[in-house]
């Protein structure tokens, strides 16, 4: 039985003379991946969708056996203008796409992140800054993976910001450790309360909105802090930090 769904492209690469591997974030199946047969030559099933920045009706066809789907086509939904317009959101919008990959491992990712994506994707076309949009954008997604940070507290003792001005974050644990809680055999990174309590807000607020929250030195200390708790749990290099840091300059 063919399944239909609404879809973001995350990735493809050639397979064969003709055909292409597609990696599918979906509204109702999470992350697929699946083959289209044919795709580099065929004009009618899937032109022009198999592309980073449009949103696609994706119809497949489950594979026994298999953890490919059948990829029978794709129809053209929207197609978001900006990213071949502009060098820095075309390099946001990778990062966007890239991450998400890294950070989704299948099916159970749920229409959460599907509808995160969209909406970041969405927010970059119709002109919101890159930068603090990222940064919400990082938050909001380990929080939907299950690795969302605690900000507020030492994980040891639950000292709050208030008694403890300055944290020390310790990645591989998700989180912060006061100054008497470091144990010291594990590298920490010491983080001022105000970048702490916008990180907070990043997670929470609208993505076109983010730039409300924080800007300057702070923004470039909360995009650190956040890179280092991506590290942790990503499954791989995530390229496209080099291109974004590069366009950013």
């Amino acid at each position: 039985m063919d399944l239909a769904t609404p879809a973001l492209v995350l990735r493809t690469s050639s397979y064969g003379e003709s055909d292409r591997i597609v990696t599918l974030l979906t509204e109702h199946h999470g992350k697929l991946a699946g083959i289209a047969k044919g795709a580099r030559n065929s004009r009618r099933r899937f032109a022009g969708t198999l592309e980073p920045f449009v949103h696609v009706r994706a119809v497949f066809r489950a594979r026994p056996a298999s953890e490919l789907v059948f990829l029978q086509r794709c129809e053209l939904l929207k197609v978001l203008p900006s990213f071949h317009r502009d060098l820095e959101r075309f390099t946001a919008g990778s990062y966007v796409l890239d991450l998400t990959d890294r950070m989704v491992l299948g099916p159970e990712s749920g229409r959460g992140v599907y509808t995160l994506v969209a909406e970041a994707l969405g927010a970059l076309d119709r002109g919101a800054p890159p930068a603090p949009l990222l940064r919400a954008f990082e938050m909001r997604l380990l929080a939907l993976a299950g690795w969302g940070p605690v900000l507020d507290r030492c994980r040891s003792c639950n000292a709050t910001l208030d008694a403890a001005p300055t944290m020390y974050l310790a990645a591989d644990r998700a989180g912060l450790l006061c100054r008497r809680c470091v144990p010291p055999d594990i590298p920490v990174r010491p983080v001022g309360a105000a970048v702490l309590r916008d990180l907070g807000r990043l997670a929470t607020v609208p993505l076109e909105t983010a730039a409300s929250v924080a800007s300057g030195a702070r923004l470039a200390e909360a995009a650190a802090v956040a890179e280092q708790l991506l590290e942790v749990v990503t499954t791989g290099p995530v390229r496209s930090r080099a291109f974004l840091d590069l366009a950013a300059r």
